[in-house]
């Protein structure tokens, strides 16, 4: 019997089509101890790299903005030429990664690794020569100096608690040209990306940061290299994390925003009956976080699939099927925290009056709230109920469960006959999968007749 029904939801598909590579998201790369680690980690050092590399250049522009508002048709000169120069030197830059690599063979993992590093390795010196174009000589009400008046500390665990004391401090200590990303609606549904603009402090509300003194709970502190850190503000949940770039010239200064909460302006107007407005917006949360986590191109992958899971769990308040469903599947994925046995029950019951819910409620009576069980069937009248309720609903999933059921008497019914009846009626509504089990059961033998599958 199969113990994992394959199309269960739109969320199972995704976690099938994952990529082998995502348990490296969250890994530690300062060190690598095995060749599995080294793509993964040359993956992730070009992201970095590359995400700092748009931080610097989106600095640029906001600086040659506000520096040239006096003339800003010199201004928009200057502008100009620099994206020009940006594209040519990223036509450089894969140029030569290419040709770095050119010796290991394409598509080989030492071929794929030696051109990210490269990258990684010219962005960050492109960085660098980026952020000393057009140089803040002085930051906001005199700040930038080398004196203690003007910087708090060199020691970022100690500049930080002053930063974030209050609205003036911030304010002094935020750079003139600030990078802001934030999460917008695309042109297909429930779906979002990232979005970056840069923008003046004068446009920013302060404070930008409620305080922090010391070791702070839901605060986690990264060291980028000597001269960035990142602050990760997980302090108001998973669906409202974000993260403050830091960099240090003559004194550590805010340099980027990343919002990575999806705004209620970005939702659209409540379409699904039977939610609250409230659930309603929680259900387009968990698409369109669990759809950015599921891409695996963002750090915050592990955060981003359990803020899914969250919304989903309040998007199933009221008993949406499909709400309830994702929620349960996506417990038993792997991919996020798994819930609470009851909780779980009590979802796949909630989805079970739709064909698919039903067939997953099958699944949770024969395995349990397990992630990989693989004994027999724990519960197979109830399971066998639901896959007969999925089946009335017309699922040919069902029928084909229900067929390699009887096929292989895994819910205590072996009989060849219903099987080849439950295949047939799967195939007479157009499934590869039935048109499969017809073929290779008439082949075992000629003496098999169909009789019923209900």
């Amino acid at each position: 019997m199969k113990r994992f029904v394959l199309g269960l939801t739109s969320v199972l598909i995704a976690f099938a089509l994952l990529p082998v590579s995502a348990a490296f998201a969250q890994d530690d790369c300062s060190e690598i101890s095995s060749s599995s680690q080294v793509v993964p980690c040359s993956e992730a050092a070009k992201n970095s790299a590359d995400s700092q590399l748009n931080t610097s250049y989106h600095q640029l522009m906001a600086r040659l903005e506000s520096q040239y508002s006096v003339d800003p048709k010199l201004g928009g000169e200057y502008s100009t030429q620099v994206k020009e120069s940006q594209r040519a030197w990223i036509k450089l830059r894969d140029t030569n990664c290419t040709v770095e690599a050119f010796e290991i063979e394409a598509a080989m993992p030492a071929h794929v690794a030696v051109v990210n590093n490269c990258i990684a390795k010219m962005s960050r010196e492109r960085s660098a020569y980026l952020d000393g174009i057009a140089p803040e000589t002085v930051g906001r009400s005199g700040s930038g100096g080398g004196g203690s008046a003007s910087c708090p500390s060199s020691d970022f665990a100690q500049f930080l608690p002053v930063f974030s004391a209050n609205a003036e401090s911030q304010k002094r200590l935020t750079a003139l040209a600030v990078k802001i990303l934030v999460l917008k609606r695309t042109s297909d549904p429930g779906r979002f990306e990232p979005q970056i603009t840069a923008e003046t402090g004068s446009s920013l509300t302060f404070p930008l940061m409620t305080a922090m003194e010391g070791k702070t709970e839901g605060i986690e502190i990264e060291t980028v290299d000597d001269t960035h850190m990142n602050v990760v503000d997980k302090r108001a949940g998973n669906s409202n994390i974000k993260i403050f770039n830091f960099a240090k010239k003559s004194c550590w200064s805010l340099v980027g925003i990343e919002d990575w909460s999806i705004s209620e302006r970005e939702l659209v107007a409540p379409d699904r009956p039977g939610m609250s407005r409230a659930e309603n917006l929680c259900y387009q949360r968990a698409e369109g976080l669990g759809g950015l986590g599921f891409l695996e191109r963002y750090r915050l992958t592990g955060e981003l699939i359990e803020a899914s899971l969250e919304n989903y769990v309040c998007a199933a308040e009221s008993g949406d099927p499909q709400a309830s469903l994702s929620a349960a599947s996506l417990s038993l994925s792997q991919m996020a925290p798994q819930l609470e046995t009851s909780k779980v029950e009590a979802l796949f019951k909630a989805a079970s009056t739709t064909a698919s819910g039903a067939l997953g409620y099958a699944t949770y009576f024969c395995n349990g709230n397990s992630t990989d069980y693989n004994g027999p069937c724990l519960h197979p009248e109830q399971a066998e109920r639901e896959v007969i309720r999925a089946v009335s609903m017309g699922s040919t999933e069902a029928m084909n469960y229900l067929g390699s059921s009887f096929e292989s008497g895994e819910l205590g019914t072996k009989d060849m006959s219903r099987a080849l009846a439950c295949y047939q009626m799967s195939a007479d509504k157009g499934s590869p999968g039935g048109s499969d089990g017809v073929k290779r059961l008439v082949s075992q033998g000629s003496d098999i007749k169909a009789s019923h599958c209900l």
